[in-house]
């Protein structure tokens, strides 16, 4: 036993997926005086240990649902007043896994079986440890309450309101010697237009032995023999004594403490009145750019498109629009990052496309020209994957380029997968282009289907135990879609997978009719 060792018990909280292995630990616990809380894997261990604040835990690290290494680690970065001892206890003996569960976190490392001579000495030794730590937080404890004690003044009066006594602090607070206010009136402390008031207010409660002063923390404006007016703040007490009643008034200058609440109010309402500016710009310039993207009058048939962006700006652009001699122009473009600054960065491309289209531009001007212009605009590091696409109807031939983007699938009417077609470009911006990198890819078919191009932030969308929506989810999306409403069927699918979160980027679908 080591109740000799300890004050109290300490809680032990034991993690073992293995009822055997729980039993003898508590058994061996239990003799040496301790508390035992057990959890059978890591992610209960968690729980346990934020629900039983525990002193100790000893973690085993082969466990379903989560293992002892991640227990640990999780555990580390949780805040807690004081340091927990994390004892590995394990049959994995290899030096490796003694490495691992050490910088995982642990501080010691116990290999199974457990001699019980080599268990209890770690055990009572810990317990020192702890003890030692225990007493060592109760001095400071001790020391932090005597030094806010003697941080506020403290006068101390008569039930005549007679200053007895003051400490420092009230020498300091008030700039007068100790011996210059002994005698004079508690009440002589307030600033002269309120201290008839409190004179009276006063004299009620030490009569009375309650009232609105004592007990309680008022504020008061005090003033110093020299003059000086300051908001202080003032609890009363009385103190026991044999011979006589005595009071302490607790005081404490809070001048400081009221200029930085001014200042923190004034520095609200202007944030206040920033955040109002920065919300209605805001919501303006993402008019703009959305009005500036969706030009009315546009005829794009045969294209469907959505963008959900993660922030109020999308990093992602998507554009459809037909060109005098009917051929279907689109284009998908996904700019590094997201936010307003992504948008930026492909906002300079959307004049250009709709001008383009507009001129039967071949699609290999186009992108020597946007390009051109995106490596004039954007600062190092700034990029804009892309794909367009341009589609005869008549002829039923598509050509398209592709930098950067994910793959672009080739569905048929019932939605079914019949190609892939896999980028073969850098995106834009990165760097000058040569006549190779412009070329374009062709597509010719024989009967009705559908390209469905996206961004990668809808193909990366990841659950919580990270599985992404990837190239299988928008196929059984599209598959029992209905085929009036595809894009509806791919949203509906993509919450449904995300559960509730929101995705770490941009979003973006294009499906182009092939008729």
């Amino acid at each position: 036993m080591i109740n000799s060792v300890i004050n109290r018990p300490f809680k032990v909280l034991v993690a073992d997926d293995t009822q055997a292995n729980r039993t003898l630990l508590r058994a061996y616990l239990g003799r040496l005086g301790f508390e035992t809380i057990m959890a059978e894997n890591g992610l209960e261990a968690i729980t346990a240990f934020e629900a039983a604040t525990p002193d100790m835990v000893l973690m085993d690290l082969m466990m379903p649902v989560m293992d002892g290494f991640e227990a640990i680690r999780r555990i580390r970065e949780m805040h807690t007043r004081h340091w927990v001892p994390i004892f590995v206890v394990s049959a994995m003996d290899a030096e490796q896994d003694v490495v691992r569960g050490l910088e995982s976190g642990a501080d010691d490392y116990l290999t199974k079986p457990l001699s019980y001579q080599v268990f209890a000495a770690k055990m009572r030794n810990m317990a020192r440890a702890l003890n030692f730590q225990r007493a060592r937080e109760e001095a400071i404890e001790r020391e932090v309450t005597v030094s806010d004690a003697v941080i506020d003044g403290i006068v101390t009066f008569d039930v005549t309101g007679s200053i007895v006594s003051l400490n420092r602090a009230a020498n300091l607070i008030f700039s007068i010697d100790a011996k210059e206010l002994t005698g004079r009136h508690f009440a002589s402390l307030v600033a002269e237009d309120e201290r008839p008031a409190f004179a009276l207010e006063l004299a009620h409660c030490i009569d009375n032995g309650a009232g609105n002063l004592i007990g309680r923390v008022a504020e008061v404006s005090a003033c110093t023999p020299g003059g000086r007016r300051f908001a202080m703040e003032l609890s009363i007490s009385e103190l026991p004594a044999v011979e006589r009643r005595l009071f302490i008034g607790v005081v404490r200058d809070i001048s400081a403490r009221k200029r930085f609440e001014q200042q923190l109010a004034e520095d609200a309402e202007r944030l206040r009145q920033y955040h109002e500016e920065a919300e209605s710009e805001a919501e303006l310039a993402k008019e703009i750019m959305e009005r500036h993207i969706k030009r009315e009058g546009i005829d794009a048939r045969g294209a469907h498109q959505r963008v959900l962006p993660t922030a109020r700006f999308s990093g992602d652009i998507v554009m459809a629009a037909r060109s005098p001699s009917n051929q279907l122009y689109a284009l998908l473009a996904d700019a590094t990052g997201h936010g307003l600054a992504a948008a930026m960065s492909g906002l300079s491309i959307v004049n250009y496309f709709y001008q383009a289209v507009a001129s039967d531009t071949p699609l290999t001007t186009m992108v020597t020209e946007i390009n051109h212009s995106l490596r004039e605009l954007l600062p190092a590091g700034r990029f804009v994957s892309a794909a367009l696409v341009r589609i005869d109807d008549i002829a039923c031939s598509a050509e398209w380029w592709l930098g950067g983007v994910p793959d672009v699938l080739q569905l048929d009417a019932r939605g079914e997968l019949l190609a892939r077609f896999t980028s073969t470009h850098l995106p834009l911006g990165i760097t000058d282009m040569t006549d190779e990198d412009c070329q374009t890819s062709y597509l010719k078919w024989n009967t009705p289907g559908r390209l469905v191009l996206c961004s990668d932030g809808a193909l990366e969308a990841t659950t919580f135990d990270s599985e992404e929506f990837g190239y299988d989810g928008v196929l059984k999306a599209l598959r029992h879609a209905d085929a009036a409403s595809p894009l509806d069927a791919l949203t509906t699918a993509l919450d449904t997978h995300l559960q509730g979160q929101s995705a770490h980027d941009d979003v973006s679908f294009l499906l182009l009719d092939l008729h």
